[in-house]
């Protein structure tokens, strides 16, 4: 499956390393556990970046990345076992707890969850201490990409 990470410029060499995840938190991860955010097209990371975006960010210092994650190593999360608050504007202890314990048990590379901001399209949480996380990131190819202005104009 390809999949699509957008970052800022400074972030670049750390892109893929599971830092700001680690050290942050996320949806789908507790600090402390490495985690990388992609989404499975240009459009929807676009939106990840958008909804999660302040005020005084610009949109000019963005980089995207390409990589190829093997179907076999993507595991999909059911849809019975999303809490019932999974998609709120507040990131759920429930989803944290869900991808953490995948990170934890290391069963496979990625674990595919459905978007918050579009449903029915997926994001990946990709375990950067996987085993085979390795081969999977050096692959991974950085993309010619500019956000429009327009997705500013009315911020």
């Amino acid at each position: 499956m390809k999949a699509y990470r957008i970052t800022k410029r400074k972030h670049k060499d750390t892109a893929f390393s599971g830092f700001g995840a680690r050290q942050y938190g996320g949806r789908w991860n507790l600090p402390n556990h490495s985690a990388v955010y992609l989404s499975e097209s240009i459009a929807l990371a676009q939106l990840e970046i958008l909804v999660n975006l302040g005020e005084e960010d610009s949109l000019q210092n963005y980089l995207l990345f390409q990589i190829e994650v093997p179907d076999s190593q993507i595991m999909v999360l059911a849809d019975d076992v999303y809490p019932k608050d999974w998609n709120g504007t507040r990131v759920s202890a429930g989803t944290q707890e869900i991808g953490t314990d995948f990170l934890i048990e290391g069963e496979a590379l990625a674990l595919a969850v459905r978007s918050c901001v579009v449903p029915q399209e997926y994001n990946l949480l990709l375990n950067p201490e996987h085993p085979d996380a390795e081969a999977v990131i050096e692959a991974a190819v950085e993309i010619t990409f500019l956000f429009d202005d327009r997705l500013r104009s009315d911020f």
